[in-house]
């Protein structure tokens, strides 16, 4: 899996005329463009889509109000900050493509696109956005959780998975976390991980824990006690007999084994963490 950063004017432009204000110039170039070309303001609202479903190709009913925006010293400020920002994006993808590619195959086993567009609008901007239908993103943050590439893969693959067997929402959501979030972020930082994520998901996470190991082809006892010490997690392995097919699933797959067996899997208490290395609560 690959991803191309690009800033795109329209885009851009389409986000300081219509998204949260970030500056007192910022309203006041709106309020200037409204009193002048209303008509024109409100039929541009619907660019958008177009703009993402053609990049670089699009072309305007009407600039009119573009031209003007792309004049403005608010844009051209905007614009120069938002390449920087794509630029240490770029710097950051292509400092761990090789570790995003072995992941992504590894840990989630997905026929996910070769490329996606990620379209960078100011970071300040705040907007995550992923388009299932042109498998692009749009990409405007730089307060996130966790790293940015790692936010990025948990966005493609959040949307995968949209709206996938909702019957079972929390489910589906705390393999995709093991997955993103735990896994590949884990890879990625060379950090333990797997104590981060969403709070009410946490339990869930934790009964499906020693079938995640197996997914991921830990296939020998002491190839999985040594990885729950180094996610510090810890549980009775004599409860789980080791299912050495598992790690032949996708990850479409093992979602629908934990959905299938829910009952038994999310009954199971006897899940251990290890709060310090001489520690261990029962939870």
């Amino acid at each position: 899996m690959n991803l191309e950063f690009f800033v795109n004017d329209y885009l851009l432009a389409w986000y300081l005329l219509y998204s949260a204000s970030l500056s007192k110039e910022i309203d006041k170039l709106r309020k200037s463009l409204w009193s002048k070309y209303k008509k024109e303001y409100n039929f541009c609202y619907k660019d958008k889509q177009e703009i993402i479903k053609y990049g670089k190709d699009f072309i305007p009913d009407n600039d009119t109000i573009y031209n003007e925006v792309f004049e403005s010293d608010v844009y051209k400020s905007l614009k120069k900050e938002t390449n920087k920002h794509k630029m240490h994006l770029v710097r950051l993808f292509e400092n761990n493509s090789k570790v995003v590619k072995k992941c992504c195959k590894e840990v989630l086993k997905l026929e996910l696109e070769e490329s996606y567009p990620v379209y960078v609008i100011h970071p300040r901007m705040e907007w995550i956005e992923y388009n299932r239908a042109t498998g692009s993103l749009i990409w405007g943050s730089d307060k996130d959780k966790y790293d940015a590439i790692t936010k990025l893969i948990l966005t493609i693959v959040q949307g995968y998975y949209e709206n996938y067997n909702n019957d079972y929402k929390e489910i589906v959501e705390s393999v995709i976390e093991l997955a993103v979030i735990n896994e590949i972020s884990k890879q990625l930082t060379n950090q333990p991980s797997y104590d981060i994520g969403d709070a009410t998901l946490k339990i869930i996470k934790r009964q499906i824990y020693p079938f995640w190991l197996m997914y991921l082809g830990n296939d020998t006892k002491e190839q999985i006690i040594n990885k729950m010490m180094e996610d510090k997690i810890a549980f009775d392995i004599d409860y789980y007999p080791i299912d050495k097919n598992m790690k032949k699933m996708s990850l479409t797959r093992f979602i629908d084994f934990c959905i299938k067996n829910n009952r038994h899997i999310l009954k199971l208490g006897n899940v251990l963490k290890i709060e310090k290395d001489d520690e261990i609560e029962v939870i």
